[in-house]
């Protein structure tokens, strides 16, 4: 079974919603009964999620992104509070709502516009001159490439997903929008 990241932008009245209103919150991270009972229902849901600007999924590139913004493979809690970069895959705050590992983490408007100023002053440029394949094996960063030891081409849909990253954290940014993360 693979970790997946995703993020979900939702503005702050809609996480009031989430936090008063548990069935929501419950059919808003996940699949409710009535979802089991109407398979199509479902994954329509899940196919107009995919397509909007509110959701982006970094798929298994999510501990190879942490490890090139902030050199840290360990995914140790920081000291408080983190860097802006360390909050892009694992920071934020822990939510009451779970998620296949762990629970679902929100990063407040001030944490999404650190995060969005930072990742602008890292180009695509610089973060591939971060890769070495020596120190992503080293480091045993997941998913351990695709024949148990990484190598270029593995990378390559890390500077794939990355421009998405910052544009998904500027224009949430913009809008003044919080940040749900989510490793299934």
């Amino acid at each position: 079974m693979s970790i997946e990241a995703s993020y979900r932008r939702v503005t702050p009245d809609e996480f009031a919603h989430l936090q008063r209103d548990p069935e929501a919150a419950q059919s808003f991270f996940g699949t409710n009964l009535e979802d089991l009972e109407n398979p199509e229902s479902l994954i329509a849901r899940l196919q107009e999620e995919e397509s909007s600007d509110r959701y982006l999924s970094v798929g298994k590139d999510w501990h190879a992104l942490h490890f090139l913004l902030t050199g840290d493979g360990e995914l140790k809690p920081h000291p408080l509070p983190p860097p802006p970069l360390a909050n892009v895959v694992q920071g934020g705050t822990e939510t009451p709502w779970p998620c296949t590992y762990g629970h679902v983490r929100v990063l407040v408007p001030e944490e999404v516009r650190a995060v969005a100023d930072a990742l602008r002053q890292i180009s695509i440029g610089e973060l591939r001159s971060r890769f070495s394949i020596e120190s992503f094996n080293a480091a045993q960063i997941y998913p351990h490439g695709r024949r148990g030891r990484w190598t270029d081409e593995d990378a390559e849909s890390v500077f794939e997903v990355y421009p998405q990253v910052v544009e998904f954290f500027q224009a949430a940014a913009r809008e003044g929008d919080l940040i749900l993360l989510s490793s299934d």
